[in-house]
């Protein structure tokens, strides 16, 4: 019995190869989805190793270095306190991804429990949720980021707590649709037969079967999330200083935008950037995980 089970969990790793390998086949094929790939390799890289690879503090001011161009010494300039604006960027998107990913998890986590509730149980259940998530829904997620953080306050944990309530509905829907597609099926008939209890059979069958579209929604989450992030910074309400991000960068740099073009156009570009590659990269995703375009 026990090799049996050796020899299916065998079987099972080797499916699961398999599966891996064929999705990234089918991801190399989009060139876009590549070029998406490496934006945002490299942003991470950077980004998590921004103290090694910054040149200054961040928040060392030189103020007999104000405003610079970019040079061999300063590469994208320096600002209007003499700070390094090439390691403002890469210590900004290092908050900007974090505060990004902290909102996602937030809304994975309670959107992806009320969507498997709402699609396994149905009902009465399934109606109070969807309910809740349209009245959630029917207020502008940016709008219900703004009043939530003006009630919290600034700061990083505030603000990921602000952005990810307006994600919260739209990813319990996506996890509800995929869950009523499978709540049928023959499999989940049989384990129900096989006498397994409700908590195994949403564990087993139904969550890793809203893994896909779960992986595809997030990667195109993080860039309008750090979109939102830049937003709400730039207008004072999220990340505040001295910590720096790219939103905020900008809005130090407006007063200079017609003297002084360094300060505004790098962190646009990296939120530019950004935005480009998880947006490309979730586009290609979408298609790799799609089961109806396997070849």
């Amino acid at each position: 019995m026990s090799r049996r089970r050796i020899n299916d969990a065998a079987i099972a790793a080797l499916k699961r190869q398999s599966n891996f390998a064929d999705i990234w086949r089918r991801l190399k094929k989009n060139k876009l989805a590549m070029v998406g790939l490496v934006i945002v390799c490299i942003l991470v890289i950077a980004c998590v190793f921004a103290n090694l690879i910054a040149p200054y503090d961040y928040a060392a001011q030189d103020y007999s270095a104000r405003l610079q161009f970019p040079s061999w010494q300063h590469l994208c300039g320096t600002d209007n306190f003499g700070r390094d604006i090439f390691s403002r960027i890469l210590y900004g998107g290092r908050i900007s991804l974090l505060v990004s990913l902290m909102s996602c998890v937030i809304s994975l986590v309670f959107g992806g429990l009320l969507g498997i509730v709402s699609g396994y149980a149905g009902g009465k259940t399934d109606n109070i949720i969807m309910r809740l998530c349209d009245l959630l829904m029917a207020i502008p997620a940016t709008l219900l980021a703004i009043v939530i953080s003006a009630t919290l306050g600034g700061g990083v944990f505030q603000t990921a707590i602000a952005i990810s309530i307006g994600g919260i509905a739209p990813t319990a829907r996506l996890v509800r649709a995929t869950a009523l597609t499978i709540r049928g099926q023959q499999y989940i008939e049989a384990a129900r037969a096989a006498g397994s209890s409700q908590f195994h059979i949403i564990m087993t069958h139904a969550v890793p079967n809203c893994l896909a579209p779960i992986i595809v929604d997030m990667s195109l989450r993080i860039g309008g999330n750090i979109m939102m992030i830049s937003a709400m910074s730039f207008i004072g309400l999220g990340v505040q200083p001295p910590t720096p991000e790219w939103g905020q960068i900008l809005n130090s740099g407006r007063e200079f935008i017609r003297n002084f073009w360094p300060l505004c156009t790098f962190p646009g570009l990296a939120i530019m950037l950004t935005m480009f590659g998880f947006n490309v990269l979730g586009d290609g995703l979408r298609d790799a995980l799609d089961p109806k375009l396997k070849q």
